[in-house]
């Protein structure tokens, strides 16, 4: 059975390479990930260890214990649910540790995030504070672990984004201020649309 999430007003990726399968008879973690991954509108199939795996699962999420009775790969023995679900939507999109993940921020009192990969967007948040951003960013940052990470935050609202560049600088290999003169001009754009012009944008202020 094809489970779906409901939908959200983020922007969130969907698989491009298969869905994701929940194998495991830890029920707990059983009911969390599908809690989760209709949270974030993700699809995904569950699945039993007494059937074949169907030709369109793409990644597997199991627990730990369970892991080495799948024969099956990529295949993610899941520690941390958010963690195990980032992990899944890269392998889904055959990312790696080496490529450079973009970080876009539109700044204010409500800050927008879009992480982007490989020209792919894999993940996108709003949050309430340029604190709550700095710390969800910082986790992002860990949780996907690549060798090269980029900050381009908006030029605008500059008592919020320098309260957020005095936490993240020290960790990003590069930082860049974008003018964001083009990126939010509708008055619909939502704050993650704009992050994602913003992180999209290759005219950095001098």
């Amino acid at each position: 059975m094809i489970l779906k999430g409901s939908a959200e007003d983020d922007l969130l990726c969907q698989s491009r390479s298969g869905l994701i399968g929940i194998l495991t008879t830890d029920v707990r973690l059983y009911y969390d990930l599908i809690r989760l991954l209709k949270s974030k509108s993700l699809e995904f199939k569950m699945l039993n260890f007494d059937e074949p795996i169907p030709l369109d699962i793409g990644v597997i999420l199991t627990s730990e214990d369970e892991v080495k009775m799948i024969n099956f790969e990529p295949k993610i023995a899941v520690k941390d649910i958010e963690l195990g679900i980032r992990q899944a939507r890269l392998a889904l999109r055959g990312l790696s540790s080496d490529e450079t993940v973009i970080v876009g921020v539109d700044p204010g009192p409500k800050p927008g995030i879009a992480v982007l990969c490989a020209g792919q967007i894999i993940e996108t948040q709003r949050t309430h504070s340029p604190e709550e951003a700095a710390d969800r960013i910082i986790e992002i940052l860990g949780d996907y672990a690549f060798e090269r990470s980029v900050l381009k935050i908006g030029h605008g609202s500059p008592e919020h984004r320098d309260r957020m560049l005095a936490v993240l600088s020290n960790y990003f290999t590069q930082v860049e201020i974008i003018d964001e003169t083009r990126t939010s001009t509708k008055s619909h754009t939502t704050h993650v649309d704009a992050a994602i012009a913003i992180a999209r944008h290759r005219r950095k202020l001098e």
